[in-house]
């Protein structure tokens, strides 16, 4: 089999997977000719060889010898602009760049044609859950009606730990930052803006339409308390932030948001770094898909996955977009658990209410005026079938 030579840009907790997973497995055939990292003094864990580091980019996308680019930084801007430079030197790419894909999904795709050649980024969602080669591959001669999504390992962690262990939210994200599963700015992960840049990545893989993030609903988990957490106990209820996206007559309907699930449901047992995705079609009805989210070694995995294919030049779908469908903003009104609030709330349907909380049908455009007025708001969807169940435990005010 022939060697491959490959430039790597970034070498953090990714890169640094990926880059010694190759140097322990010849099997891989690839070398890293050079790596591309902002700060060459860096003290790092492992040898390095003399030379390989630079802080020139052109270094590598200049070099003829080098078969293809590996991009695994974090600012998605200098990760598209290295990316498209690769493209116009005739270089395939694997990324794990989940913002610079959604935002620029749709032109990435359009270059990778223009230019013939690869672009996989597999490790952009759900670390080593292969969910977008299962919706290219498995489900190409299906109908998608809805994917649903545990997404983001960080916050799957933090709600692990204050539904299973009383930890309030703030010790519980401590944790998760001492051990790795979160930055020190966490804001990408808790606002749920992190599920959001999966969750539009996978609408194109499942429904074929492009979703810009910003269109897609939002709300994280940053403001859940103890309010929320003794709800969910009291009712044997898990906490999960969940991105979902529906097929509804041809209109696509996506939105993140924490739901509560029960035992009967799937994402039930999906604990601390762990992802989970339901996917139901129409012919092979509902079908779960669980791994590890978080870490160096899962998502290095997905990266390694997608060397492979471009080793054995597998082919991929070529870019199009589905006639007859197209994304609405419209979205139906719910059941919601709604605490954070100190005054009366005014405008919803109040199923039942309590002192600190109430559960009530609602919208996100409701919600979000809400929040405008009551900045410590928060909600959580209740399904009907959890709702039924929650009024035959209890008399509901």
């Amino acid at each position: 089999m022939k060697n491959f030579k490959a430039g790597l840009f970034g070498l953090g907790v990714v890169g640094s997977g990926v880059y010694t997973a190759l140097q322990q497995n010849q099997k891989y055939g690839i070398s890293i000719e050079k790596i591309a990292v902002k700060n060459i003094d860096k003290e790092r864990d492992f040898d390095l060889p003399t030379g390989i580091l630079t802080a020139q980019s052109d270094e590598i996308l200049e070099n003829e010898d080098i078969d293809f680019i590996i991009e695994l930084i974090n600012d998605p801007e200098e990760a598209f602009t290295i990316v498209k430079k690769a493209f116009e030197k005739g270089k395939s790419v694997v990324s794990a760049n989940k913002k610079m894909v959604a935002l620029h999904h749709q032109e990435l795709l359009e270059l990778r044609e223009k230019y013939g050649v690869k672009f996989f980024y597999e490790g952009a969602v759900c670390g080593s859950v292969p969910i977008l080669r299962l919706l290219d591959q498995h489900y190409k001669s299906d109908k998608i009606k809805s994917v649903k999504a545990i997404a983001n390992g960080t916050c799957n962690f933090i709600l692990s730990k204050m539904t299973a262990e009383n930890q309030d939210y703030d010790s519980a994200l401590k944790e998760a930052q001492d051990l790795g599963f979160a930055e020190l700015d966490p804001y990408s992960d808790v606002s749920g803006e992190d599920t959001r840049f999966k969750l539009a990545i996978m609408v194109y893989h499942a429904f074929g339409i492009f979703v810009h993030p910003q269109e897609i609903p939002l709300e994280g988990i940053d403001y859940l308390d103890e309010t929320l957490v003794q709800f969910a106990q009291k009712h044997q209820l898990k906490i999960k932030l969940i991105g979902e996206a529906c097929n509804i007559g041809g209109k696509i309907n996506a939105k993140v948001e924490p739901q509560l699930v029960n035992e009967k449901q799937d994402f039930y047992n999906i604990e601390n770094e762990y992802n989970g995705i339901l996917v139901n079609a129409e012919f092979t009805a509902e079908q779960f898909v669980k791994g590890k989210g978080a870490g160096s070694f899962p998502t290095a995995l997905a990266v390694l996955s997608n060397l492979k294919d471009l080793i054995y030049d597998l082919a991929i779908a070529k870019y199009s977009i589905k006639p007859n469908i197209t994304y609405s903003t419209e979205i139906e009104r719910e059941i919601y658990f709604i605490g954070g609030f100190e005054t009366e709330l005014s405008g919803l349907e109040i199923l039942a209410k309590d002192e600190t909380y109430c559960l009530a049908k609602s919208d996100f455009k409701e919600l979000e005026k809400l929040k405008q007025k009551h900045p410590n708001l928060y909600w959580v969807k209740i399904s009907q079938d959890i709702y039924e169940i929650i009024k035959n435990q209890e008399v509901l005010i």
